[in-house]
C-alpha cells in the first residue's frame, strides 16, 4: 500500500511538472490553487450556469459602494476552467462596476498568459457567468 501512494504521488509530481512546462504559469497557480474558491453567504450578485460538460459552475459577488469587495465562484472542471472562473474573480477584486464590464474572454484570457486554442471556450463559460452575476446584482440594485 505504501508503495502505490508513492508511485501516485511521484507520478503526480511528474504530471505536475510537465503542466508547468505546457501552459503559463498562472494557469497552473489559478487552476489548482484557486484562491477565490468558494461562496458567499447572501451575495449582491449571483449566477450560476452548467458548461459543456454538464457541470454546475457558480460566482458570487460582493459589492460595498459601488466597487465588487468580494467575488468568488465554485466550478468542477478542468483546471483551464477553474483558472478562468478563478481570473475573473480575481480581476473583478476593487473594481468599479463600469470597469467590471470590460471583463471578458479575452481579458480573462489574457490575465492568465494565454489559453490554449482548445480551451478558449472555458474564458468565455467565466466571462459570461461573471457578466451574469453581475447583471443579477445591478437588477437588484437600480435606481427609480
Amino acid at each position: 500500500m505504501e508503495d502505490e501512494s508513492k508511485i501516485i504521488e511521484n507520478m503526480t509530481a511528474i504530471l505536475r511538472e510537465k503542466a508547468r512546462e505546457l501552459y503559463p504559469e498562472k494557469i497552473f497557480d489559478y487552476g489548482t490553487n484557486p484562491e477565490n474558491y468558494g461562496s458567499i453567504d447572501s451575495p449582491d450578485g449571483y449566477a450560476e450556469k452548467s458548461d459543456e460538460c454538464g457541470k454546475d459552475i457558480k460566482m458570487f459577488l460582493r459589492v460595498m459602494h459601488g466597487k465588487v469587495e468580494d467575488s468568488r465562484f465554485i466550478a468542477e472542471g478542468c483546471i483551464f476552467t477553474i483558472a478562468a472562473c478563478n481570473a475573473a474573480a480575481e480581476m473583478s477584486k476593487g473594481k468599479t462596476i463600469r470597469e467590471c464590464l470590460k471583463i471578458n474572454r479575452s481579458s480573462i484570457s489574457e490575465h492568465l498568459g494565454g489559453l490554449p486554442y482548445d480551451h478558449d471556450h472555458c474564458a468565455l463559460l467565466a466571462a459570461l457567468l461573471f457578466q451574469k452575476a453581475l447583471r443579477s446584482y445591478m437588477e437588484k440594485n437600480k435606481k427609480e
